[in-house]
């Protein structure tokens, strides 16, 4: 299985579902994978997958429900996981009410998060409280720390080589002030980001690479 699916939605469709739209769902969400269950012809949905670059794989879960979603999807990944979810379908071929519920809740975190839960694994830093850190795997100087709510008022990450050039809330991209001491730093959180509350934020730390040494050349 493809590390790099966080989230993967099985789908117990029925003929009445419409393979590009469920497809297409899992790509507006934020999924890279989609589990068909109970389909008599694979190949619309293989079609659709290509279509959107979607993985089709054979797995299955637990019901999607919208009760702690995000709590889920993020432990999962600390756990080096992919969160599977379980949706029946309508007799019409449509998505739960209830389930659509939780998937917009999903889409509006990915949004933002999205990339450092997909791409994120175990990382070698210490954190304080209640965060712990990821690298990304294909670019392991990006560092993603997720933050559960509420937040506190600065969090510290340790085991650093050398100090980090930036670091800075994923979804404002705005630089925050931190101390580097003793190899780890301690960010300052507040003023916290404006927006929704979500049930974990996530900083993205860049760690110092040594291209970063290199000087402007002048001819």
């Amino acid at each position: 299985m493809n590390p790099d699916f966080g989230i993967i939605f099985n789908f117990n469709v029925n003929e009445q579902a419409n393979p590009a739209e469920l497809v297409k769902t899992v790509r507006d969400v934020g999924a890279r994978a989609i589990s068909i269950s109970n389909a008599s012809n694979l190949a619309p949905y293989q079609a659709a997958c290509d279509e959107y670059t979607i993985q089709l794989v054979e797995v299955s879960g637990e019901e999607l429900a919208s009760e702690n979603v995000i709590d889920k999807i993020v432990h999962c990944r600390k756990n080096n996981q992919a969160a599977i979810f379980d949706l029946t379908l309508e007799a019409d071929g449509d998505i739960k009410p209830e389930q659509k519920t939780a998937l917009t809740i999903i889409n509006d975190w990915m949004h933002w998060f999205g990339h450092a839960l997909n791409e994120g694994e175990a990382s070698s830093l210490t954190t304080s409280g209640n965060s712990f850190a990821l690298q990304n795997r294909h670019a392991p100087y990006q560092i993603y720390v997720f933050i559960k709510s509420p937040l506190p008022t600065s969090v510290t990450v340790g085991n650093f080589e050398l100090e980090p050039t930036r670091i800075e809330w994923i979804d404002e991209r705005n630089p925050l002030n931190y101390q580097f001491e003793h190899h780890q730093i301690t960010v300052n959180l507040s003023p916290f980001p404006e927006g929704m509350t979500y049930p974990w934020r996530v900083l993205r730390i860049l760690k110092h690479r040594p291209e970063d040494d290199i000087k402007e050349t002048k001819f």
